[in-house]
């Protein structure tokens, strides 16, 4: 059983709902929101480990929420999720997470990228 607590962060209700769903079967504590304003309410409330991050948001990028997030908690990871190729390569160029997935994301792809995320060390910001 996991239970580290991911905090799902997606303005497609949709992807929040199907990433609740598959990583809760496998048993980790999941918290959903859906703008960088309601993550850092969520984050101030509850210990993150993880954070899975879309990278455009209504209300800011995920680059700005990770580094807000990691104020918050200098131990939460990242895994950002992105349907723009060159997102990923600002958010590896900047050190931001290693951990990085273009959308569409399978379900087994998104298990095994929470399961990097949580045993590897992450890098620093």
């Amino acid at each position: 059983m996991n239970y580290a607590s991911i905090l799902v962060v997606d303005d497609d209700e949709l992807i929040v709902h199907f990433f609740k769903l598959i990583l809760e079967e496998i048993g980790y504590d999941v918290i959903t929101a859906y703008t960088g304003f309601e993550a850092i309410e969520k984050a101030n409330s509850k210990k993150m480990d993880l954070a899975i991050l879309d990278y455009k948001l209504t209300d800011t990028t995920g680059d700005i929420l990770a580094i807000k997030l990691r104020e918050i908690n200098d131990k939460t990871g990242f895994v950002f999720v992105t349907g723009y190729s060159e997102a990923r390569d600002k958010i590896i160029k900047n050190n931001l997470s290693k951990h990085v997935v273009l959308k569409p994301i399978k379900e087994e792809e998104l298990i095994e990228m929470v399961d990097l995320a949580l045993h590897e060390p992450e890098m620093e910001m």
